[in-house]
């Protein structure tokens, strides 16, 4: 099933960069085939909309029900997940959209930014999940495998965050990378998190910002997620861009206590329905039910 539906989601993904580049959204022939390349190899990573189709963040499905996201992405004006889409616009196709049921937060979730400083002063526990209104992501496309690295284990590792942002000046948004090598945070203030600086520009393929909850990779397993868009924060000591991860491995019981509860919750509502549907009725010495 899972492949089938790869198949068949990839070659609409396919179609419709081949109709952007006609369209000439973007130029450059190089961007194409790295979007291409990406949407192939990350399936997986979906957009999250708000109730006018609007972009919001950039999400990882884990199983067929959630999605991951930084704590700073959840919010109540989050209404679809838009999956199998390597270009987002306004007219999205619903039969690529799923309702969200619900979101959570982490309790210990602290998230302080200074806009005015492009400084994140304070952060803990930016983490939080999207839950689908059906048990149907991984059907179309399987998560990746979920790293169970703790921060000191990530040292001088090459991570790379994907996710959604502008490119070129339209309002189109597209999927891309950034490869960063990690190092040391500075700030005590930063907990369960790791940091970045960008590779030289031939390893990147941004212009502008993006990526805001997108996940961070190292080589194919899910390590970490972005604390802010990709191309925001500058190291001014050494003059280049960097970026703060939360790393996912101290949150696996959070997150697979979440799941738990949630497939409960759904299974009790369920049931419940189904009660609701069902008549009882008197007929001579026995009952019968009937199901509408």
């Amino acid at each position: 099933m899972i492949l089938s539906w790869n198949t068949y989601l990839f070659g609409i993904i396919l179609v419709i960069i081949t109709f952007y580049r006609s369209e000439g959204v973007v130029s450059r022939q190089n961007d194409w085939l790295t979007i291409e390349t990406l949407a192939e190899v990350h399936p997986y990573i979906v957009g999250l909309l708000n109730n006018t189709k609007d972009y919001m963040c950039t999400g990882t499905i884990i199983d067929k029900q959630t999605v991951l996201t930084s704590g700073s992405c959840i919010s109540k004006k989050l209404k679809y997940i838009v999956m199998g889409m390597a270009v987002l616009r306004k007219n999205i196709n619903n039969n690529n959209l799923i309702e969200i049921a619900s979101t959570k937060l982490h309790g210990g979730y602290v998230f302080e930014f200074k806009s005015s400083q492009y400084n994140i002063t304070r952060m803990h526990s930016n983490i939080g999940l999207v839950l689908s209104s059906r048990p149907v992501l991984i059907y179309y496309f399987e998560g990746p495998k979920i790293g169970k690295y703790f921060a000191s284990e990530l040292k001088s590792a090459t991570l790379t965050a994907v996710g959604y942002g502008k490119i070129d000046n339209s309002d189109t948004l597209v999927l891309q990378a950034q490869t960063y090598h990690q190092i040391p945070c500075t700030n005590p203030k930063w907990y369960y998190c790791v940091c970045g600086i960008e590779y030289s520009t031939n390893r990147r393929s941004n212009e502008q910002e993006f990526g805001k909850g997108a996940p961070v990779l190292r080589e194919s397993e899910l390590a970490a997620i972005t604390a802010i868009p990709c191309g925001i924060l500058t190291l001014k000591s050494m003059g280049v861009k960097y970026n703060i991860f939360t790393v996912v491995g101290p949150y696996l019981p959070w997150i697979e206590k979440i799941q738990l509860n949630f497939t409960i919750d759904s299974s009790k509502s369920l049931r419940a329905r189904n009660s609701a549907d069902v008549n009882i009725r008197p007929c001579s010495d026995f009952y019968y039910t009937e199901v509408f």
